[in-house]
């Protein structure tokens, strides 16, 4: 089994830089390094999910593992420690997701997975832990079953994702990978948020992560109207939010700050509205596609390619300026997370004592 990745270096390094990124937003700079690492493995996916779209997007080219792992080095030769999210599609698609996450491990890289669970079996569930992965959010969305399905749009996905924790929890006991669900908050599944929070902590999780329901793909500022997903009484789910906030301040092991479901309220009400207090990704995020186009938002146009330019290169270019200054005067709706999820340098702080 590989040692998992959570030191102190990575810890100073992430202080450093969201210490220097208020700066560099403001001179529209990029000296402040990345702290946010998106790599996306793969856009392909096993699954027909109601609330994401990426399903329905043509598939791109991948680039290989040797290709990944260069990219990996060249982030670490860069910013030093650092921690990465590794995203699909469904991540466990690719036959090699192992030996990439292994390489990163040995290159000091902390690595974190999202997977919906339904490919993990107990034979890959031990890779995984020995694969020295830093943690992993396992999406359930919904406590009873049939919630669940429906939500993830395939008959019997949620007997996939309870066994997958299970083999999970059983390949990883002491050996310090953080094992968490993560759920999408919606009318369909609102009165089973509690139930999920008991869920986790029954089964000894590191605790649930809770997402507001957002647009994936789509711009336009009327989507929560096209889906059957949105709220038809707020006054519900504010209330559910309340209890939430309550069982967090005691304690449940849910991973949102309680300021995060206040501000989802606010969002729920008016999820219209573009939010306009300065967008930080542009000085923040760094995310690779599957075909390795570079980005800082999905939304504006890449940076360059990691087939003919370094991240490096690409982040502190002339277009990278260019577009962090369009970033600071958009007006494109995107996902909720990018405002309601602005973590705090002490939300980092002791997100990282608690979990590393």
């Amino acid at each position: 089994m590989l040692k998992r990745n959570k030191s102190m270096k990575w810890a100073l390094n992430q202080f450093l830089n969201r210490s220097l990124q208020g700066l560099s937003y403001r001179l529209d700079a990029g000296f402040a390094k990345p702290t946010g690492i998106t790599l996306c493995l793969t856009l392909r996916c096993n699954i027909k999910c109601q609330q994401c779209a990426i399903w329905r997007l043509p598939e791109k080219q991948e680039l290989p593992a040797e290709v990944w792992k260069k990219v990996i080095y060249d982030l670490r030769k860069w910013i030093g420690p650092y921690r990465v999210r590794l995203v699909g599609g469904e991540i466990f698609i690719r036959k090699d997701i192992i030996e990439i996450i292994e390489y990163a491990t040995k290159n000091d890289v902390i690595t974190g997975v999202v997977s919906n669970g339904t490919m993990i079996t107990e034979s890959l569930a031990r890779d995984i832990v020995n694969s020295g992965l830093g943690y992993l959010y396992i999406s359930m969305d919904g406590i009873k079953p049939e919630t669940h399905d429906r939500i993830r749009g395939i008959k019997g996905t949620y007997k996939k994702a309870t066994s997958s924790i299970d083999y999970l929890l059983k390949a990883s006991n002491g050996s310090g990978m953080t094992l968490c669900i993560a759920t999408v908050i919606c009318k369909s599944n609102m009165h089973e948020l509690i139930d999920l929070v008991k869920f986790a902590e029954r089964k000894g999780l590191d605790g649930v992560i809770f997402n507001p329901l957002g647009p994936t793909v789509d711009s336009d500022p009327d989507w929560y109207k096209k889906t059957d997903l949105w709220f038809d009484d707020l006054n519900e789910i504010n209330e559910i939010l309340d209890k939430l906030i309550v069982m967090k301040k005691a304690g449940a092991k849910i991973l949102n700050p309680p300021h995060h479901l206040k501000e989802m309220k606010a969002y729920f009400a008016r999820p219209y509205l573009l939010w306009n207090n300065g967008c930080m990704v542009g000085v923040t995020n760094l995310s690779i596609a599957c075909n390795g186009d570079i980005n800082t938002c999905f939304k504006m146009p890449s940076l360059g390619n990691v087939q003919n330019t370094s991240p490096k290169e690409a982040w502190n270019s002339e277009r990278a300026k260019e577009i962090r200054e369009k970033i600071k005067n958009c007006d494109i709706h995107c996902s909720p997370g990018n405002f309601v999820y602005r973590r705090s340098l002490f939300d980092d702080v002791i997100r990282f004592i608690k979990y590393g």
